[in-house]
């Protein structure tokens, strides 16, 4: 390149602009991307994102509208505890917990065609039909079926609730078909216990007759059977064992009084040996009159004392009072001996006592043997007695019992929610599915974007010019179309840039023009614009350019090289005696071979037809003399060339050109054609000095990415004349 000291190839050119890089070049990656150039990105492809949205947005608004709403209702039944039936004297059980199977098979239960059918007996009972006659079977059928398929039965949770879930296009219908599935259930529940009941009372009073009457029987032979043996006593023993058991306790009671008065006698016999008379026993001395006579005794022994210390032995009352003394203690001897001989009748009353009741207990003891031969038969007898009597009195409480059943059957579980009509359907959820359609729509859309850009191959940016391809970004080059607001081109471009020059079209011209001579390095008098591919617009681009020029007063000739194409002479109506062939082999001279432009006064050589010889006059030597014969004329040489890819010539004329300008269709040349393109021009030694982007529409913001000029369009628009 021109703003280089030698030409080099692709790797060298690349290791001199890393190390020519600036400081920000140099900074780590950040983590998150620019978002400037995310927003960049997004508006290149804004109508891409948009038709996405519009799209899936449509998709889910018909979706939505294809569907038939659905109401939700629920009701709820809770299965009670149950308790077991009285049917024998055990305490009545009960259980806390209900298990899983039995909860499963109630499911099962208001799922069944019977409970449906009751329900749906029940709606018409309460509903009218539609055509507001009474239902008809067929027509009952139909309720049952729709009341079938519009419920579902669930367990809620871990609970003993069930939910009874109606689903219809019709909310009353939902409500209705829930609340009568629970009732039918409920019903249901109700005849099934009174219909067990009618049986089993049929049954049971079938029997009670015949039980009573054995039960009596029984009884009756028990009774007889003990009154024949003398069994039969108050307290249901017999009246042996309660005659021995009286003895026994009066016998222990006897023995006991003998050994207290056998005590009291032994202990008074004791006393008597020992010599003391008897007056020390204990009898003696608990004797009122014994007391008494003591009292008397040593009242006069007090007196008889004082005597005997008045008187002599012979004195007359002192005689009295010995003689009385003498008298008390004879009776107190008396009394004492009365006692010992009370003691001695109760010990032997007490003796014959015991002796009578151990007679009377051995007869009773015998009387007890003989009647426990009996007792076997007594206890077969007691046996029937009891299984006759528990049997009739079970069917008794079981007749009862059925009988209460049946007057007030309850059932075993009770509604503890009715379903109420839905006020909005549950389905579609045209909240949550337009969310979601909205989340899909942008979603889709950025995915959209990315797949857009992960596929594109074209050069589009400023970005794909410099970091891509390392080349130098001179500009873009808008389509006259999007230049333009509201209307259609009725203009040639190389035309309009005569008639508006200061139109934003123009001005595109002169900033490549601008770009191109004020590039480092000797100001550049032949240029060469060249291109990867066909049809990117280089003639347009060199006629444009090379007209804006002549037209501002310069001295420009417009060289058309692509002599296969001839584009550039065709558009300008080239018409001469001579042309560039004869230039080239040296047959005529250059100012007859040159056309003015009449509009810009531009100077042009172009070629009459496409010549036919085998032999091509392009070659490095002619070349080099063509550039330095037309350097001496004119101020600026512009070169239409051949694309580089397809065509050799248009390397030749490229490599002996000051400045190389290669153009491409921007967003349509791939990137790969135009490394190509590069790596030809740099292998020929060419000074390539930048790449501009040909037919950008201006309309898609920063249609060029960073720095693009044409995202400010809008800012200078006072500026251009359209």
């Amino acid at each position: 390149m021109e703003s280089l000291p030698k030409t080099k190839n692709p790797d060298e050119r690349m290791d001199d602009e890393d190390e020519t890089s600036s400081p920000r070049d140099s900074k780590a990656i950040p983590l998150l991307p620019d978002p400037g150039l995310l927003w960049q990105v997004f508006r290149r492809n804004a109508l891409l994102f948009f038709a996405v949205v519009a799209t899936i947005v449509a998709l889910v608004a018909m979706f939505l509208a294809l569907q038939v709403p659905t109401y939700t209702t629920n009701a709820s039944i809770l299965i009670e505890k149950t308790v077991d039936p009285v049917r024998t004297g055990q305490p009545v059980l009960s259980r806390d917990t209900v298990e899983a199977d039995e909860i499963d098979t109630e499911i099962r239960l208001i799922q069944s065609p019977l409970v449906t059918q009751r329900a749906a007996e029940l709606y018409v009972e309460r509903f009218a039909s539609p055509d507001g006659d009474r239902f008809t079977e067929a027509e009952t059928e139909d309720v049952a079926s729709r009341i079938r398929r519009s419920i579902a039965v669930f367990r809620s949770g871990q609970t003993r609730l069930i939910d009874i879930i109606g689903q219809s296009e019709e909310p009353a219908f939902a409500a209705a078909a829930s609340n009568l599935v629970a009732e039918a259930y409920l019903q249901s529940q109700v005849d099934a216990k009174t219909a067990r009941s009618t049986s089993s009372s049929a049954f049971i009073n079938a029997r009670l007759a015949e039980l009573e009457r054995k039960a009596l029987e029984t009884q009756a032979a028990l009774d007889n059977y003990r009154s024949a043996r003398g069994l039969v006593s108050a307290n249901g023993s017999t009246n042996a064992e309660q005659e021995v058991s009286t003895l026994n306790q009066q016998l222990a009671e006897a023995r006991a009084n003998l050994a207290e008065r056998q005590g009291r006698y032994n202990a008074a016999r004791a006393q008597l040996t020992r010599g003391s008379g008897g007056a020390d026993v204990g009898a003696a001395l608990g004797s009122g009159t014994i007391g008494s006579l003591r009292q008397q005794e040593a009242t006069v022994s007090a007196q008889l004392a004082v005597l005997r210390e008045r008187y002599g032995p012979l004195h007359p009352e002192r005689r009295q009072a010995e003689e009385e003394i003498r008298d008390i203690r004879e009776r107190i001897q008396d009394e004492i001996n009365r006692v010992l001989s009370n003691l001695q009748a109760e010990v032997q009353t007490a003796q014959s006592r015991v002796s009578s009741l151990e007679g009377s207990r051995g007869g009773a003891l015998g009387s007890l043997r003989t009647n426990s031969r009996a007792q076997a038969g007594l206890s077969e007898l007691e046996q029937k007695a009891e299984a006759a009597q528990a049997i009739y009195r079970a069917f008794l409480e079981r007749s009862q019992e059925s009988g209460a059943l049946r007057d007030s059957a309850m059932p075993d579980a009770v509604i503890s929610a009715r379903a109420l009509v839905p006020e909005a359907p549950s389905s579609p959820r045209y909240i949550l599915i337009s969310v979601l359609g909205i989340i899909l729509a942008f979603g889709s859309g950025f995915f959209a974007i990315m797949i857009a850009e992960y596929l594109r191959r074209g050069v589009q940016t400023k970005r794909d010019v410099e970091r891509r391809l390392h080349l130098r970004y001179a500009g873009a080059i808008p389509s006259l179309q999007s230049t333009i607001k509201g209307r259609k081109p009725t203009e040639l471009p190389h035309d309009y840039v005569l008639n508006h020059p200061h139109s934003l079209f123009a001005e595109a011209f002169r900033s490549i023009r601008t770009f191109l001579t004020l590039s480092p390095g000797t100001r550049p008098r032949a240029i060469a614009i060249t291109s990867a591919l066909p049809g990117e617009g280089k003639t347009t681009t060199s006629v444009c350019l090379a007209r804006t020029t002549a037209a501002e007063g310069s001295k420009v000739l417009l060289v058309d090289a692509d002599f296969r194409r001839r584009g550039s002479s065709i558009l300008l109506d080239y018409e001469s005696p001579n042309d560039i062939y004869d230039l080239l082999d040296g047959t005529a001279k250059l100012d007859s071979c040159i056309f003015v432009d009449p509009l810009s006064q531009l100077h042009v050589l172009g070629s009459n037809k496409v010549p036919d010889k085998v032999r091509s006059p392009i070659t490095q030597a002619r070349i080099e003399a063509f550039y330095a014969e037309l350097r001496e004329v004119y101020e600026v040489i512009i070169v239409d060339t051949a694309p580089i890819l397809g065509v050799a010539e248009g390397r030749i004329l490229a490599s002996a050109a000051d400045r190389v300008l290669l153009i491409t269709h921007w967003r349509k040349t791939s990137v790969r054609a135009v490394e190509a393109a590069v790596s030809m021009l740099i292998d020929a030694k060419a000074k390539v000095t930048g790449l501009a982007l040909t037919q950008v529409n201006i309309k898609k913001y920063a249609s060029t990415g960073d720095g693009d000029v044409y995202a400010y369009t809008k800012k200078f628009r006072g500026y251009y004349q359209n």
